[in-house]
């Protein structure tokens, strides 16, 4: 099979053929038809995550997938054969990834979630939610803003970012949200009500006009630390100040006035339910900015991609189902 990996900690991935690999006790095989790109899989590649769990070389990347389930291993029960499923394919340990033509995958993965499609959601959809979305979604609950309160998203175009707008939005959230001037409508069909023009004036200085008496909550996605400094007194007291990118420093790490976390995913399982639901309710919907061929996965990793529109997620297309 075709599979995009790496020999060691630190190689650049590479499309290589390696041995379709079989469902061991616990484990089922899923025929992978779409598959996500995220900054995770480039910390997984790089090593610096290596401390995090143990990983078997070589190594298929890919974190986020959906498919069909080709075969089974002993002690399974969630699943059968013709099944399709999507989510975060983390076992542990990590050897096969989802950007390649079979992943094996524990049927509750240690690290990340699995669960059945809906039959009305398509899987280059379905691959493109699990890991920013379920992200967004912590990051909204860990804010506890309140319908009716008011969030600044950081880095709404991207594809966490794009996921918090609609999510926020849907619970009834007033959201500025940060964007470039070409993509601000776009922005705001997905639900923010305000924009903060990137590079027009400092988003401190924006924010003072539109949110003068200051916002709930902050959620950053870029990893910004001057950015995520600049703004973080506009944050009312015990309001939230949160970074899915290791945006904050720790200064505001120790920041007693606010809540203030570098969020990291937590609930998989839970979360990966919770939007399964919402995408089926039409509430949420992933935005794709690029789609690509699994050929082309190596180069998109390594920053050779790009969209024209909401950068959203990248998906890579490993074959089209039967």
């Amino acid at each position: 099979m075709r599979a995009i990996g790496i020999e060691r900690f630190g190689d650049t991935p590479e499309l290589r053929e390696l041995p379709v690999p079989e469902p061991a006790w616990g484990q089922v095989q899923v025929a992978i038809e779409a598959a996500a790109i995220n900054p995770l899989d480039m910390a997984i590649a790089s090593g610096s995550l290596r401390t995090l769990g143990e990983y078997r070389f070589p190594l298929t990347l890919g974190m986020d997938g959906a498919g069909t389930v080709t075969a089974i291993g002993g002690g399974i029960t969630e699943y059968r054969v013709g099944d399709r499923v999507f989510g975060q394919f983390w076992s542990q340990p990590l050897e096969f990834g989802t950007f390649a033509e079979v992943c094996v995958v524990q049927e509750a993965p240690a690290f990340g979630a699995l669960a059945a499609i809906p039959d009305d959601i398509p899987s280059q959809v379905a691959a493109a939610l699990p890991t920013s979305g379920m992200t967004a979604l912590g990051a909204i609950d860990h804010t506890h803003v309140p319908e009716g309160g008011t969030l600044l998203v950081i880095g709404a175009t991207g594809g966490v970012g794009t996921f918090v707008v609609q999510t926020a939005a849907a619970r009834g959230i007033k959201v500025i949200a940060t964007a470039s001037a070409h993509l601000a409508d776009q922005v705001r069909g997905l639900g923010a009500d305000e924009i903060v023009i990137r590079g027009e004036q400092p988003i401190e200085e924006a924010l003072n006009k539109l949110a003068p008496d200051g916002v709930d909550a902050i959620i950053d996605a870029v990893g910004d630390h001057r950015i995520t400094s600049a703004v973080a007194t506009a944050v009312r007291d015990g309001g939230a100040l949160l970074s899915t990118a290791f945006g904050l420093d720790q200064r505001l790490l120790d920041d007693s006035r606010i809540h203030t976390a570098n969020y990291r995913l937590d609930r998989k399982p839970e979360r990966l339910a919770e939007l399964t639901r919402l995408a089926t309710a039409g509430t949420i919907r992933p935005v794709i900015g690029t789609t690509l061929s699994l050929e082309d996965g190596p180069a998109a990793l390594t920053g050779g991609a790009g969209s024209t529109g909401l950068r959203g997620k990248t998906v890579l297309v490993v074959r089209h189902p039967a």
